[in-house]
């Protein structure tokens, strides 16, 4: 279609063919960029902002309100502040603060796209191979909905992709001290968006046996990886200058056995019986096509495609092991590294299976193979447009599994009711003064009201979260708000144990299939009259 029909005798230009063959080698990662962000963005904000995407952004505000004093604050719950660093610019960039920190997503999952195409490459793929990696990273429902919240997850993922192009270069002889250093960067930067970065480490060392090579080379590999992972945990220990550092290993307990405990106790039985539930996780967000073609690729008769094959799902086991042997409470998104793995290991697959289909003499063994992947990818396609088309139209309908279901959309971590809720609030200090007493401390309430009131003039409005289930208003609030216009509580309907009269609920906002509602109540004559129960602050 680029080529122009010279006539006979007449001369091509000068570079005309490079650029008709650069043109063909761009336009296709050029619509696959375009076709990622229409995707991405449209309607980023329709799923209701989540209790940590709340908790991130109010983190993030702070910072810019205050950055000598809260540069640092995420340490104090257990948290890296990286993503919190990168969202500052685009709260200025944007009005709508949600949109502000989902966008900062985005832009982290296209360069995750890129990155899988170049990884493939890396590991001998094609440039159509690579082009597949892409597509699968901007499609499949792992991938797609975690490059749409403001969420630490995928930045952990680009840390770690880039930290395993590194050391694939390190084993290539590629300007080793330029990727030993490159790579300690990368690693100490994917510790600083997530914790569980740690967890790629030992995965690390099997990538010296991707080449045929001697004992020796291979002991090279191994000490300059090693020097690689000293300079990344060095970058990581450089937070140890701040006085609040220990408060970085503080939460650990609430979502990880002790290893003693597992080992030594037995619990490993409790935790092994949820393996099954986390294949679901990959066989729902990955599809089952996709992890079939990881066991395929176990098989290869290729040896050095197979030994690919071998360390990629290696790699995925090494990462995801501890977490399902270790895990207390463990949701879909811990596993998202282990997609990194899977989804390149699947277009491998996919490249040596179309190899071996072209090869073949006999007829039908070639039409075999072809329909054999046909039917794959016709069921990846499925699922994975199912999926973006209800997270674009109507979220609550999007097919979650049961783990996810809870958290963004039916628990009080979702944020059904708040972005009303807070146009309510608006509306009303348009002529009054408003508080507004919330159930929690931080969190979907009341960070999740708090994040849209950030840069605005609120000298009327005061709000301030209570904690949780609701059975007092704490004094220091009512001392506040006692002469405020109007007092507003708003709560969860399944954690307000206060016998307020129904004539008071304002507003009421209900979560998808009669989950809890989130309730806006006016307790302005009933808290100045003395008749709710009070909390000592």
């Amino acid at each position: 279609m680029f080529h122009r029909k010279w006539q006979v005798g007449e001369q091509v230009p000068l570079g005309y063919n490079r650029m008709v063959k650069n043109l063909r080698l761009w336009i296709i990662p050029t619509l696959i960029i375009l076709f990622y962000l229409f995707s991405h963005l449209y309607r980023l904000t329709l799923l209701p902002v989540f209790a940590d995407e709340a908790i991130y952004i109010r983190w993030t505000q702070l910072i810019i309100d205050d950055w000598r004093q809260y540069l640092f604050f995420p340490l104090n719950d257990g948290k890296t502040p990286l993503l919190m660093w990168l969202m500052m610019p685009f709260q200025f960039l944007f009005k709508d603060q949600l949109f502000a920190g989902r966008f900062v997503a985005v832009l982290i999952g296209l360069g995750q796209i890129l990155s899988l195409g170049y990884l493939v490459k890396l590991l001998d793929g094609k440039t159509k191979t690579a082009r597949l990696a892409m597509i699968l990273g901007s499609v499949l429902p792992f991938w797609f909905f975690h490059h749409r919240m403001a969420l630490t997850d995928a930045l952990l993922c680009l840390g770690i992709t880039w930290t395993i192009i590194g050391v694939i270069q390190i084993v290539r002889n590629k300007q080793k001290f330029l990727w030993i250093s490159l790579t300690g960067l990368f690693l100490g930067l994917a510790l600083w968006a997530k914790l569980p970065a740690i967890l790629i480490i030992p995965s690390l060392f099997l990538y010296p046996w991707l080449k045929r090579a001697k004992l020796n080379s291979k002991t090279k590999h191994i000490t300059h990886i090693s020097l690689a992972i000293l300079g990344g945990l060095t970058l990581f220990f450089s937070l140890r200058l701040h006085p609040v550092f220990s408060q970085l290993f503080s939460r650990g307990g609430d979502f990880l056995y002790p290893w003693k405990e597992v080992i030594f106790q037995s619990k490993w039985r409790e935790t092994v019986i949820n393996v099954p539930n986390y294949i679901n996780y990959f066989g729902a967000y990955l599809t089952w096509p996709i992890l079939l073609l990881n066991l395929l690729g176990q098989l290869l008769p290729d040896t050095k495609k197979r030994r690919i094959q071998h360390i990629l799902v290696g790699s995925a086991l090494l990462f995801a092991g501890p977490i399902a042997l270790l895990g207390k409470v463990v949701y879909p998104r811990y596993f998202l590294p282990v997609s990194i793995f899977l989804t390149v290991s699947a277009v491998l697959v996919v490249q040596e299976l179309v190899l071996m289909a072209l090869k073949q003499k006999t007829y039908w063994k070639r039409v075999f193979l072809g329909i054999t992947l046909g039917v794959m990818l016709i069921n990846t396609v499925i699922i994975s447009s199912k999926f973006i088309y209800f997270s674009l139209t109507n979220p609550s309908k999007t097919p979650f599994v049961s783990a996810d279901q809870e958290q963004y959309l039916y628990r009080w971590s979702s944020g059904h009711g708040i972005k009303e809720s807070v146009n309510f609030i608006k509306d009303l200090a348009r002529d009054q003064t408003i508080a507004v007493a919330t159930e929690g401390s931080f969190g979907t309430l009341p960070d999740g009201i708090l994040l849209y009131f950030h840069r605005q003039n609120v000298d009327n409005i005061y709000i301030e979260g209570i904690g949780f289930p609701v059975r007092e208003i704490s004094e220091k609030f009512m001392n506040r708000a006692i002469n405020f216009d109007q007092i507003l509580l708003i709560v969860n309907s399944h954690r307000l144990e206060i016998d307020l009269p129904q004539g008071n609920l304002l507003r009421e906002y209900c979560r998808p299939d009669n989950s809890p509602c989130l309730q806006i109540w006016d307790i302005t004559q009933l808290l100045k009259e003395g008749k709710l129960p009070l909390k000592k602050s």
